[in-house]
């Protein structure tokens, strides 16, 4: 597949399988994110690979009781819960680079996007 298939192709999948993601999958989605542009390459996401049924508990708990994703949260394989590192993406020597603050968001959509297309070539 291509990266314009895999863009068109693409889609937000909510009802998952039960199959487990193998090792090799996780390690290449994460790597394809590691991947992903930042500014001034400050690389401020972060992700955290949750596995455990009473983890992935806790994280849907978290969510407002209407929230559509909380089955989603309870019944996927393995989740991705994607962080940033606040403060890094946008600054220069701690201050703000420019007046619209920090950037954080953009680097973790950049990281993102690479994770699910390639999570999609997967897979």
């Amino acid at each position: 597949m291509n990266v314009i298939e895999a863009i068109r192709d693409r889609r937000s999948i909510r009802k998952y399988k039960t199959d487990l993601v193998s090792v090799e999958t996780l390690e290449a989605v994460l790597d394809a994110a590691r991947w992903a542009p930042s500014w001034a390459n400050k690389q401020c996401c972060r992700l955290v690979v949750v596995e455990k049924p009473e983890n992935k508990l806790s994280i849907a708990e978290a969510l407002s009781p209407t929230n559509p994703a909380i089955d989603a949260v309870q019944n996927a394989p393995v989740l991705i819960v994607a962080c940033a590192e606040m403060g890094r993406s946008g600054f220069k020597k701690g201050e703000a680079a420019t007046d619209k603050g920090d950037w954080f968001m953009f680097d973790v959509a950049l990281a993102m996007q690479n994770l699910t297309l390639a999570a999609h070539e997967l897979g």
